[in-house]
């Protein structure tokens, strides 16, 4: 782990001092060690800033040895044995090379064992059996630290004053929890009125016109509703034509205008 880049162990002595409950909500969520998942399996980033690169649980051991409480369930005895069968993993793999190169030329033979064929041998069981041990010790260790997590966010949210010692949550002044947890506002803030405008009403579009039939042309409809012909009308009478002769001489040329004098004239 000390090769493992690790994370900025957590000052809770200096944010134990924030009065206010929003900056105390705040640095809980800045300061809580948040899981997510990846394609590599369970990674960790402490709170929730934007762009924090998920690591693995082997960078939270300065946060969680910052918090008393965390620190003390750290699991100490897995985490050194899994350091003791790391180093006989490597001790193992030195021989199996050694083995390998000093038994080139002869090559391995088990039904008459030499003593390079022995060392090759014992340096390829020594290497998978100690790998098998640490892998099993090393997930042990992760689990220990599993739970090292939940109890530092519990006790920073203890320390803070956002949680009881239950860990149930622990709401601000004026706020009403329920019995499942959920948040209820105030009976005196819901009995203050608020003043907001109202909104306009809404414009109604005016009615549609009501949609009038227009008879066709020559088609009326009598009281049943039958269409009859309509009546036809009657024709004017043409003017008769009058053969006396105008007194005036306005409209007559000619022969005809001194033949109408003529007649007009006594005969004595």
């Amino acid at each position: 782990m000390s090769l493992t880049p690790q994370l900025h162990p957590t000052d809770i002595e200096a944010l134990e001092q924030l009065e206010d409950r929003g900056e105390r909500e705040r640095a809980y969520d800045d300061n809580a060690i948040i899981r997510k998942g990846d394609a590599r399996g369970v990674r960790y980033t402490k709170g929730n800033q934007l762009g924090a690169r998920p690591r693995g649980w082997q960078s939270l051991d300065l946060i969680l040895r910052s918090d008393r409480n965390s620190a003390a369930a750290l699991p100490e005895k897995k985490v050194r044995a899994a350091r003791v069968l790391t180093g006989f993993v490597i001790a193992s793999a030195i021989v199996l090379v050694g083995g390998i190169a000093s038994s080139a030329r002869e090559g391995l033979e088990l039904s008459r064992l030499s003593g390079t064929s022995a060392v090759l041998l014992g340096g390829g069981i020594g290497t998978i059996a100690f790998g098998i041990a640490t892998g099993v010790v090393f997930n042990q260790a992760r689990v220990g630290y599993e739970g090292a997590i939940d109890i530092y966010n519990d006790s920073l949210a203890l320390r803070l004053g956002i949680s009881d010692a239950e860990g149930a949550y622990r709401p601000p002044p004026g706020v009403l929890i329920d019995e499942e947890g959920f948040i209820i506002l105030d009976q005196k803030e819901l009995s203050t009125p608020e003043f907001r405008p109202k909104p306009p009403p809404p414009v109604e579009p005016p009615p549609p016109a009501p949609i009038v039939p227009v008879p066709s042309e020559g088609v009326s409809e009598d009281a049943e509703g039958e269409p009859s012909p309509a009546a036809e009308p009657t024709p004017e009478p043409a003017p008769e034509l009058s053969h006396a002769a105008p007194t005036s001489g306005g409209g007559l040329l000619g022969p005809a205008r001194s033949l109408a004098l003529r007649q007009s004239l006594p005969i004595y």
